[in-house]
C-alpha cells in the first residue's frame, strides 16, 4: 500500500511508474500529454494562468486555457505558451452570443484532452456555473468519465451547491475526480455531504467515499482522502513557506494535473514497452489507477511545498506567486531529472 511507503519511497516510485521517458519516437501531445484548465472571467485572470503554467513547466507539451470572453486577450498577454480559447460567457452576454456553437468548441477540444481543471478564476456567475456542469456531464457522457477532473475554488462551489453534480461525480470511475479544498471549502464539502464524523480524517474519508473521489486538502500538512478509505490516506508534510500567496493552490492544481496526464500516458495509454521502463516495468507496488492518480497527487503537493520553500528563501515577506510558480520546472529536475 502507498501509505506504508516513506516520502522518498513514493517519489522514487513515481519516477518509476508515473512519469514517461523522453523517446525520439513520442509525437507532440503522446508523451507529456494535453492538459486543459476550465477558468477565468473577467476579475479573475490569473488563476487559469498559473495553473495551465505550472502544467507546461513540469512538462506537459499542449496546455489549453478555456475561459469567459473578456479574459481571453488578457491570459494572452501573459504569455505565448499557452493556447487560450475564450469561449466561456457570462450571464450579461448579449443574446446574439450563440450559445451552441460556443458548446460544440468546448466539446470538440475537450475530445482531445488527456486532463481537465474546472475552477481557477471561474467565479459564481450562473451561466458560467452551468457551462462547468456541461463540461462534466459531457465527459462523464462522452468520454465514460474517464478524463480526470481536478475541481478547484469555484468549481468546488459548484460541487457543494448543486445536486446533480454530486450524483455525475458519484458515476465517474474511482480516481477519475480529484477535489483540492482548503479548509473553508472541506467544511462546506462537509456540510453538503450532511454526514457526521468523529473525527477531520475521518470526514476527509467520508467525503471521498460519499463522491467517489480524492481529495487533497491543503493545509499546514497536505491530507490526500481515498474513494477506498482512510486505510490509504496520504499524508505529505514536507517543508513549505508560512507566507501564503493568493496562486499557490492554482499551482498546485497545474502540478497535479500534469502528474495525471504522465500517470495516463503509462497505465491508460501504455506508451512505454517493458523494457523501456527498464528492471522498474516489474514494480508491481502501483495496482490500479487509483494508486497513480494517488501518487500524481502526491508529488503535485511534493512540487508546490518545495517551490513555495525556495520562493520564501529567496524572497521572504514579499514572495508573490510568480515566485513559486515559476520554479516548477526547476523543482521537477530536482526531484526527477530531466
Amino acid at each position: 500500500m502507498l501509505a506504508e511507503l516513506s516520502h522518498r519511497e513514493l517519489i522514487k516510485l513515481a519516477q518509476k511508474k508515473c512519469i514517461p521517458p523522453l523517446l525520439a519516437k513520442f509525437h507532440k501531445g503522446q508523451s507529456g500529454g494535453r492538459v486543459c484548465v476550465i477558468g477565468g472571467c473577467e476579475d479573475y485572470t490569473g488563476a487559469p494562468y498559473f495553473s495551465a503554467n505550472a502544467a507546461a513547466l513540469m512538462g506537459c507539451d499542449l496546455t489549453h486555457v478555456i475561459c469567459e470572453h473578456n479574459a481571453g486577450t488578457v491570459i494572452k498577454s501573459y504569455t505565448p505558451n499557452l493556447m487560450v480559447h475564450p469561449y466561456l460567457r457570462m450571464s450579461s452576454t448579449k443574446s446574439d452570443v450563440d450559445m451552441d456553437e460556443q458548446r460544440r468548441k468546448i466539446n470538440l477540444l475537450l475530445d482531445r484532452i488527456h486532463v481537465v481543471v474546472i475552477g481557477p478564476g471561474l467565479g459564481r456567475d450562473p451561466l458560467m456555473l452551468k457551462s462547468i456542469k456541461d463540461v462534466i456531464k459531457y465527459i462523464l457522457e462522452k468520454h465514460e468519465g474517464k478524463i480526470p477532473l481536478v475541481i478547484d475554488a469555484d468549481g468546488l462551489y459548484l460541487v457543494t451547491q448543486d445536486n446533480d453534480v454530486k450524483e455525475m461525480l458519484r458515476s465517474y470511475p474511482k480516481g477519475r475526480i480529484i477535489l483540492t479544498p482548503n479548509v473553508v471549502e472541506f467544511k462546506r464539502l462537509s456540510d453538503a455531504i450532511g454526514k457526521q464524523a468523529d473525527s477531520h480524517t475521518e470526514m476527509g474519508s467520508l467525503i471521498a467515499q460519499e463522491l467517489n473521489c480524492i481529495v487533497v486538502e491543503k493545509g499546514q500538512l497536505d491530507k490526500i482522502f481515498s474513494p477506498n478509505g482512510e486505510n490509504d490516506m496520504l499524508t505529505n508534510n514536507e517543508e513549505g513557506s508560512n507566507k501564503r500567496v493568493g496562486g499557490q493552490g492554482d499551482t498546485l492544481t497545474g502540478a497535479i494535473s500534469c502528474m495525471l496526464a504522465f500517470s495516463r500516458a503509462m497505465y491508460d495509454f501504455k506508451i512505454c514497452e517493458r523494457e523501456e521502463k527498464e528492471e522498474f516495468s516489474n514494480d508491481k507496488t502501483l495496482g490500479n489507477w487509483i494508486d497513480y492518480a494517488m501518487l500524481s497527487c502526491y508529488v503535485g503537493c511534493t512540487i508546490t511545498r518545495e517551490c513555495s520553500r525556495l520562493g520564501f528563501k529567496a524572497k521572504g515577506r514579499a514572495m508573490q506567486t510568480t515566485d513559486l510558480n515559476d520554479r516548477v520546472g526547476e523543482v521537477f529536475a530536482k526531484l526527477f531529472g530531466r
